[in-house]
């Protein structure tokens, strides 16, 4: 219950942080207006979103943006890391935070063979990402090539990344005791979370549009 109640409040702060972001950006220009920065006309702006968001512009647009991040990137063969890691990290949120939500039991059957075949393609692709592009997101690199907080996030990406195969090994060798296991689970879950919160991040300030008023 605990998780859950971290889950939802994790979520909405994130979603609550970057679309007040954005709101501040799409009404800069208006800023000394009264009441245009009012709680009100943020969800006023927030409730007429999903007419701007879901538009065969707005889908177009999200693919010319995929295809020049991965032609700068990861060209030719290469975004297939790009490709590998997302669809994993997909799968694995929807399939891990649905049944950590709604099935008190947890993941069984077919889905967590699944969980478990994507967990292997998505450790991979993360290994091979961190050689690919680790060292274009070295703390030491001028904050004109990739901006600070990117930084920050993919290291956090991939240090979260990094626990998740852990503790999912940690979880399904007999060598722990039954209780280790458990606590293993328990990580496994909040780093699915973090990792979660820092992709959802990442994406916004890397791949949507700044506004420029």
């Amino acid at each position: 219950m605990l998780f859950i109640i971290i889950t939802v409040l994790g979520l909405l702060a994130v979603l609550f942080r970057q679309t007040y972001l954005r709101f501040r950006e799409t009404s800069a220009a208006e800023e000394k207006r009264p009441g245009a920065l009012s709680p009100k006309a943020y969800w006023t702006w927030l409730r007429n979103r999903p007419k701007a968001v879901f538009t065969k512009e707005s889908y177009k647009r999200a693919e010319n943006i995929f295809r020049d991040w991965t032609a700068n990137h990861y060209p030719g063969r290469a975004k297939w890391i790009f490709i590998g890691l997302g669809l994993s990290f997909l799968y694995q949120v929807a399939s891990g935070l649905f049944f950590a939500v709604f099935i008190p039991r947890g993941m069984f059957g077919l889905p967590l063979l699944g969980h478990m075949g994507m967990g292997g393609l998505f450790g991979l692709s993360l290994a091979v990402l961190l050689m690919w592009r680790g060292r274009a997101y070295r703390p030491d690199k001028e904050e004109t090539e990739i901006p600070f907080p990117q930084t920050v996030l993919f290291w956090a990406f991939a240090a979260f990344g990094l626990i998740q195969v852990a503790t999912a090994l940690g979880s399904m060798l007999p060598v722990f005791t039954f209780e280790t296991q458990q606590a293993f689970i328990a990580v496994h879950r909040y780093s699915a979370l973090a990792i979660l919160l820092a992709a959802l991040i990442f994406i916004d300030i890397a791949f949507i549009p700044q506004r420029r008023p």
